[in-house]
């Protein structure tokens, strides 16, 4: 009877014990993930001004006031804008950066170093840093070019450029972070694969084409998928580079999504306004996921 009691006991205590390993991340998921969330639903149905004011309900009207906001409408098409652009060359030149670092290259430890470290900036330093670079006035780009004779460039001032260069500055900063994933992949796939490829005849791009691309299907959507919705949350980035700027044709050129909602809740005051648009982007995020995860479904990805 006792040694029953102590089976009992020992089978409890597996089933028990990993639940208070995960105790402390569950409460740190509750306490700022999930408690934040049911908060900002709640405020999106109200008018609150931020802190000092009291939420007063008015149901649904911030939404019904969000289909007549065309700044609101801009910065969320330039948001996909942004995705739709930068998304297939972060993609593509991660997975380039690592085809080519998986192969047996001379110092290609130190290669792969230098290619990821920009990841380990911050957004913060990465804007502040390129806008030092390109900025009109005391710019390096444009002093580098009376250095050597030729004419400044309107650069930040140009929406073209400053737009182009969002794209090209987070490819910059986040290909290296994607570039991990491809390589840790493209080392998993069998050595034998290639073998036998090669006594069939296939060339170089007959065996990306019907082995490694392939072979890629779960981390190309997890980069795919973990890309656009950091390219969505885009902030510090523009903030310190282009601060939304600049403006042209009635409207600010880069002023992203999550930038506007911040400037409404912080700059506006419209903390209940801004709870709404950030409903609202979520559902836009988990409308790019649901989407995605479809189409891999469907094409055997998962």
């Amino acid at each position: 009877m006792a040694k029953q009691q102590t089976y009992k006991w020992y089978i409890m205590k597996q089933k028990i014990v990993p639940y208070f390993f995960l105790l402390p991340n569950m409460l740190i998921f509750l306490i700022f993930i999930i408690t934040p969330a049911i908060m900002g639903v709640y405020f999106s149905l109200t008018r609150f001004r931020g802190l000092g004011d009291t939420p007063q309900y008015v149901g649904l009207a911030n939404y019904i006031e969000l289909f007549s906001n065309f700044e609101l409408f801009q910065a969320i098409w330039n948001t996909i804008l942004l995705v739709a652009a930068t998304l297939p060359i972060v993609f593509w030149f991660a997975l380039l950066l690592a085809i080519v670092l998986v192969q047996p290259l001379r110092a290609r430890g130190v290669v792969r170093a230098i290619y990821y470290w920009p990841v380990m900036i911050s957004f913060i330093v990465v804007g502040l840093m390129w806008r030092w670079i390109l900025r009109d006035s005391m710019g390096f780009l444009n002093g580098f070019l009376e250095t050597i004779g030729l004419n400044r460039i309107e650069t930040l001032l140009n929406p073209r450029f400053a737009w182009w260069s969002v794209v090209f500055i987070f490819t910059w900063s986040r290909a290296g972070y994607y570039m991990i994933m491809f390589m840790a992949a493209l080392l998993s796939i069998p050595v034998s694969l290639y073998e036998a490829a090669e006594m069939d005849g296939a060339n170089k791009l007959q065996k990306f084409m019907y082995i490694t691309y392939p072979s890629l299907r779960p981390v190309r959507l997890m980069v795919f998928i973990l890309a656009g919705m950091e390219i969505f949350k885009i902030y510090p980035l523009v903030e310190t580079f282009t601060s939304g700027g600049p403006f042209a044709n009635n409207t600010y050129t880069t002023q992203f999504a999550v930038r506007y909602i911040y400037e409404t809740a912080f700059a506006f005051r419209q903390v209940g306004m801004a709870s709404a648009m950030s409903v609202v982007m979520i559902i836009i995020v988990m409308a790019f996921t649901g989407v995605n995860l479809y189409l891999a479904k469907r094409s055997g990805a998962i």
